[in-house]
């Protein structure tokens, strides 16, 4: 656990603007047919550029839109049914100036059903990301919201633009008032959404924000990776005592992160330290087993290491079975239940913690109160193991810890 296994370049990388967005150009040439109002040089190349767009003959339905709009003294109506056709041609033939041109001149007319206008504004948006500019996405993404539009991937491609932009404080509260109406919704706030997050807490150095979200990320969308860099977090916070380091090593094998030489020997190391060398002995032996210790130049000190672990754990073993026989306090059934717990003996270590916490009186009782709620978990009885985690209070890393594993007893 040297290192922090961060996860925001991968985060990076997988930032996609939203340049796939389906267009809604239904309601952009809708009312295909012109009614009696528009004048006969209006309504006939109007009618041609879209039987045009119909046959997927973009560039004639363009010069048909532009011959109707040479038309003099064009009525504000004639104008927008024109500008309709117009929009939907450019955009079908990706002339993103001509699709934008025609999509503000649309939102912004009176003469367009209010209902309309958010597809429009979805189409516009697009437009807008497809042009690379920016700014106007952004704009025309925060109008289409405040105006009712429910489709999320406007405000996912809104969020993902501010962040391209380097707009972070906006990401955020952009994300918040996503959280806020997910919440009310009953819905979990998208992996993806938080992902962004924890990118802006990271860009704007807010380590808590940054932290809580990946709190959050590691709660809602449990993966190895977030856990790597949760426990890797956890590990570089001050004032550690090597207990509550063994803890999170153990964090660290259970979702799967024991990956490097390191991590193993410390491990073991901690154990031992902790007078468990059954633990560190199956740590050392899992490492050799899977081909991570045993090789290059360490590769005698940790066959040493090894030897070492089995020779206490076979002294440990002569005189446990008169240690439990003895036991009668806190104290003693704690270190009973600490070696069964090393031994990975669940049920065994269940009982004797419980014999413990029954007795009173231990001074490590978050220590115990947390190994009982490791071996309930093991046992698969989660929700005695989550009572277990609650108890554990007054000691903020104990606490933290207590969490993790709560995360991983739902």
């Amino acid at each position: 656990m040297k290192k922090q296994r961060s996860s925001q370049a991968h985060w990076a990388n997988q930032l996609i603007l939203l340049t796939g967005l389906l267009f809604c150009m239904a309601s952009v040439h809708a009312q295909a047919t012109a009614p009696a109002t528009l004048r006969a040089e209006v309504h006939k190349p109007l009618t041609a550029a879209q039987e045009a767009l119909k046959n997927n003959q973009t560039d004639q339905a363009l010069n048909l839109t532009r011959e109707a709009l040479s038309v003099n003294q064009l009525t504000p109506v004639e104008r927008a049914f024109v500008m309709r056709t117009q929009a939907a041609a450019a955009v079908r033939s990706k002339n993103w100036d001509l699709a934008i041109e025609s999509l503000e001149y649309l939102v912004n007319s009176s003469d367009v059903p209010q209902t309309d206008k958010r597809s429009m504004l979805e189409s516009l948006m697009n437009a807008s990301l497809q042009k690379k500019d920016n700014a106007r996405a952004v704009k025309w993404g925060r109008q289409y919201l405040q105006e009712g539009g429910t489709n999320p991937g406007i405000r996912l491609a809104m969020i993902q633009t501010l962040s391209v932009m380097g707009e972070h404080k906006q990401v955020l509260q952009e994300v918040q008032e996503k959280m806020r109406l997910d919440a009310a919704a009953g819905q979990k706030t998208p992996e993806q959404d938080l992902r962004l997050m924890a990118i802006s807490y990271r860009q704007l150095k807010d380590d808590a924000g940054y932290t809580r979200t990946l709190k959050r990320l590691v709660s809602d969308y449990p993966s190895k990776a977030y856990w790597a860099e949760v426990i890797a977090r956890m590990a570089q916070q001050p004032g550690l005592n090597s207990r509550q380091e063994l803890n999170l090593y153990r964090l660290l094998e259970q979702t799967g992160n024991m990956e490097e030489v390191d991590e193993y020997t410390e491990m073991a190391n901690l154990a031992i330290k902790a007078g468990l060398p059954a633990e560190a002995l199956r740590v050392l032996n899992k490492g050799f087993e899977q081909g991570i210790l045993g090789k290059g130049a360490d590769a005698p000190a940790q066959t040493k290491l090894r030897a070492d672990a089995l020779k206490k754990t076979q002294e440990d073993a002569k005189g446990f079975a008169q240690l439990e026989k003895s036991a009668k306090d806190a104290v003693t059934w704690t270190a009973v239940a600490d070696v069964y717990f090393s031994q990975q003996n669940w049920t065994a270590a269940h009982t004797a913690y419980a014999k413990a916490l029954e007795l009173g009186g231990s001074r490590r009782e978050n220590d115990l109160r947390l190994h009982d709620a490791i071996s309930l978990f093991q046992l698969g009885q989660k929700e005695s193991a989550r009572q277990q985690l609650a108890a554990i209070q007054g000691d903020a890393a104990w606490s933290e810890i207590a969490h993790l594993w709560g995360i991983l007893a739902r």
